[in-house]
């Protein structure tokens, strides 16, 4: 048994087409397992890209909530306002984004931006409501600028709705960055209008830290 084992190896090693047939294989298995655990690590390298653009686009639609719930006036009593922070989102705190999130506000959508693992992420949400990047100061004044009253009950704009309306869907329209662990403001804010037939009033969503 042991003299035909040797017998093997020798017929093995003098057969010069048989070692190349034998390194080729093993070549071959090499590269094969090269190939499945890159695959493999490009699989579980996308599946983690797309985990955090659903995160992402999570955060995003929650923010966007926060900001339609406060426009539908579904609080009871007088102002209608709440605080939101990214910061304490637990979507927020199992991302992989960190301070590595940016939070841009407009007047017509919110924009987060993100990078993770040397790649760029993204998520625009329309906002449902009319929103206006700023705080009541600065609505009040940029309304008593341009219409010399501020809009307030005791003090109500005498101009057309659509005049109105124009005049602050355009000072809107510039994105704000808000700071992710920061409290962020989000405030129903009432504009009275004097017509013709009495005083009318619509409501504009403040963002604002």
């Amino acid at each position: 048994m042991k003299s035909e084992k040797i017998s093997k190896v020798k017929e093995l090693s003098g057969d010069d087409s048989a070692w190349a047939d034998f390194l080729i294989s093993k070549a071959a298995l090499i590269l094969t397992s090269v190939v499945l655990f890159a695959a493999l690590f490009q699989l579980a390298a996308g599946f983690k890209e797309v985990e955090a653009q659903e995160q992402l686009d999570f955060l995003a639609r929650d923010f966007k909530a926060a900001v339609d719930e406060t426009g539908a006036g579904s609080f009871s009593g007088g102002t209608q306002e709440l605080s939101y922070r990214f910061d304490e989102n637990e979507v927020f705190l199992i991302s992989p984004f960190g301070q590595n999130l940016e939070v841009c506000v407009s007047g017509e959508y919110v924009h987060l931006k993100a990078k993770y693992d040397e790649k760029s992420f993204s998520a625009v949400r329309p906002f449902s409501f009319r929103v206006l990047p700023f705080d009541e100061s600065a609505l009040r004044g940029k309304l008593r600028t341009e219409f010399g009253a501020d809009g307030r009950e005791e003090s109500p704009l005498r101009a057309d709705f659509q005049e109105v309306n124009n005049f602050l869907r355009v000072s809107g329209t510039e994105e704000v960055i808000l700071t992710v662990n920061e409290k962020i403001s989000i405030k129903k804010e009432f504009i009275y209008i004097m017509g013709s037939e009495g005083v009318s009033t619509f409501g504009y969503v403040l963002v604002y830290q």
